[in-house]
């Protein structure tokens, strides 16, 4: 008898990394739009008279803050996206 043979389970499904590489990207092209909102003139009024933190300005904080999170979020998902990229 021969044994019948399994389908390889190991091989990723192509539509599911195809969905996870078109998440990513919209994800990229969100992140201006939410750092757009981020640093909203209203969202700043709410951290300037919030006093001091460690000696600085709290609005400086959360604008800085807020720009170093951009940074490294755009990082990640640059090199998500260059890793799922076939070619």
């Amino acid at each position: 008898m021969t044994a019948a043979r399994k389908p390889n389970t190991c091989a990723p499904d192509l539509a599911q990394r195809a969905l996870e590489r078109r998440r990513r990207q919209d994800s990229a092209m969100f992140l201006p739009i939410l750092g757009g909102f981020l640093l909203l003139s209203p969202l700043i009024w709410v951290f300037a008279g919030a006093g001091t933190i460690l000696g600085l300005p709290a609005v400086f904080v959360y604008i800085f803050g807020s720009w170093l999170g951009l940074i490294i979020l755009a990082r990640q998902l640059a090199r998500a996206i260059m890793r799922d990229d076939p070619g």
